[in-house]
């Protein structure tokens, strides 16, 4: 895997910026390559110098926007159930101004304010007897 130059500058800022934050933020060099991660995104296992898009499996990726938003140059955003982690996320795509091949992609968990629309419905069994409610 090539090693990708990043600014000492470029690393303090984001820590400074997001080591608090309550969830994983990565800093993303175009090839997927993670070149950063917060304290959350350590806790949670996300490694630098591996490529976020190897992790979990590929259907997991299929709402990935850092394409669109290096194109763009303008930051991306999902508000979508993340079947995988069992949650409602907000996730956002954010290329750096004045780097053309980095970007930051976080998520904030908003579960617990999620409309019941966001939910993937459940499927009516013969135990649920109905398919008005969510019971099943």
């Amino acid at each position: 895997m090539q090693k990708h130059e990043v600014s000492e500058e470029l690393i303090r800022n984001f820590h400074i910026f997001w080591d608090n934050y309550p969830f994983p933020v990565m800093l993303v060099y175009k090839d997927r390559t993670i070149l950063e991660v917060n304290k959350a995104g350590e806790a949670a296992g996300c490694q630098t110098g591996t490529r976020c898009i190897d992790t979990g499996k590929k259907e997991d990726h299929a709402g990935c926007l850092a394409n669109q938003a290096l194109k763009e140059q303008s930051a991306k955003r999902v508000v979508a159930y993340a079947e995988n982690m069992g949650l409602v996320v907000d996730g956002y795509w954010v290329p750096l101004a004045g780097e053309q091949d980095i970007y930051l992609h976080f998520f904030a968990d908003i579960t617990e304010y999620a409309a019941e629309k966001m939910f993937p419905r459940k499927e009516i069994t013969e135990e649920s007897h109905c398919g008005s409610c969510n019971c099943a």
